[in-house]
């Protein structure tokens, strides 16, 4: 993989002991695959850096009034019995069906409208759109129709979490779900896995949020990612999006 520059005059490269058809041969028979080590350890350290230090978050959530976005600002404005009110109607969504809860950041909408472009993770987003980074996507998916990805900062905080879906989203030309995971020291009775369900509920595998690794999904795949536990030690950031055509 060639090395991609970037603004801040750091670089950002897969890890040399990167192998696309070990990769490749595991996606193609399990349809999701967990890489360890996926960037070099410096490009690894300064996105943790971006995530932990200089991200300007929002607040994604879903529950009765549907998929919405809070600022910062607005959600400490709320009084303890209206920020009651809101974890109760997400709870109650989660009960029924689709919904969740985390703290995000849009790389792409951002970086389409020309907004916080000295940021370091719009460098990320730049190095997940070069040509070499998506060839290694089309190699390792066995997709070359493989266009470009789209992308968002995540940060699950103690009691945020994601309920049971599948990706497919008609127009949206999604082929592979990705997650880069910069969380260090993550412990997995914390929550917060990547976990897959089969038809009857069982569990067939769950990732935990290793630091530096990559899971690719192949869309569709039921998935969820479990509630953060209350003890949890600190956030579980990563940077997650689709892999599309045009």
């Amino acid at each position: 993989m060639d090395k991609a520059a970037t603004a801040s005059g750091d670089e950002l490269r897969l890890d040399d002991n990167v192998d696309p058809s070990l990769i490749s041969n595991i996606f193609k028979r399990f349809g999701r695959v967990h890489i360890t080590r996926i960037l070099a350890p410096q490009s690894a350290k300064r996105v943790f850096t971006a995530l932990s230090r200089e991200t300007p978050w929002s607040f994604a959530l879903r529950d009765e009034a549907g998929d919405r976005n809070l600022d910062v600002s607005s959600l400490e404005e709320l009084d303890p019995v209206a920020r009651a009110a809101l974890a109760a109607s997400i709870d109650r969504t989660a009960t029924a069906g689709f919904a969740y809860r985390y703290s995000n950041f849009r790389l792409d909408d951002h970086y389409i409208a020309g907004m916080h472009r000295e940021l370091f993770l719009m460098s990320f987003y730049e190095f997940i759109n070069s040509p070499p980074f998506l060839a290694f996507a089309r190699a390792v998916t066995g997709v070359p129709e493989i266009a470009y990805a789209d992308a968002q900062a995540t940060l699950y905080r103690k009691g945020d979490f994601l309920t049971a879906h599948d990706d497919a989203v008609e127009g949206k030309n999604r082929h592979a779900a990705y997650v880069f995971n910069f969380t260090p020291g993550w412990r997995t009775d914390w929550g917060g896995l990547l976990a897959f369900p089969d038809e009857h509920g069982h569990l067939h595998e769950a990732f935990v949020p290793a630091f530096n690794a990559l899971n690719l999904v192949r869309v569709p795949t039921l998935h969820l990612v479990t509630q953060v536990a209350s003890y949890a030690g600190g956030g579980r950031y990563s940077i997650t999006g689709w892999f599309r055509s045009r």
